[in-house]
């Protein structure tokens, strides 16, 4: 994607990642940012910020893509095969924005309205738990629920193409 920062017309670019996508485009105020924009993206609960030379997604309604649904989407293959060419779309739809690309299940976490009532069932506070020791606690199973993962940062446009038919299937 092309590096918007500081671009005027950065809206031109914005929307035609948008339309390729299919993603609704909406108008906001200006951003006075890094990024000079007033049109953001949305798709269901999922509001789409366009950064430097990625779109930043997540769901405002804080729950996210299913474990399961943010393990396939990380595992399938990337369609375009060469040397320089990611393996997986994992590496150009990275959860949470991390640049190490972790898998999801190391950042799906329950509702904060799950792990309230879990911290009741074992009795620690896992609302001021570090992500990596509730990851330990989710993966091993002492922390049940449903885990979602809420964020990413998408670094292409295939990314995004696929981003969004994955949630238009949903």
């Amino acid at each position: 994607m092309k590096n918007l920062a500081g671009v005027k017309e950065a809206d031109e670019h914005i929307q035609e990642e948008l339309y390729l996508a299919r993603i609704e485009l909406v108008q906001e105020e200006q951003n006075k940012g890094e990024v000079p924009y007033s049109i953001t993206g949305k798709l269901g609960d999922w509001k789409f910020n366009r950064a430097w030379n990625y779109w930043m997604a997540f769901s405002s309604e804080g729950k996210g893509l299913l474990l399961n649904v943010a393990t396939e989407l990380h595992e399938r293959q990337y369609p375009i095969i060469g040397e320089k060419q990611p393996k997986n779309y994992g590496k150009v739809i990275r959860v949470t924005g991390h640049c190490g690309c972790p898998h999801p299940r190391e950042w799906a976490f329950p509702t904060r309205e799950v792990l309230r009532k879990e911290s009741k069932r074992i009795g620690q506070d896992l609302m001021r738990t570090c992500y990596g020791d509730l990851t330990k606690l989710c993966n091993s199973g002492e922390v049940q629920g449903d885990r979602f993962v809420d964020s990413y940062h998408i670094d292409n446009q295939i990314g995004l193409n696929e981003f969004a038919r994955v949630l238009k299937e949903l």
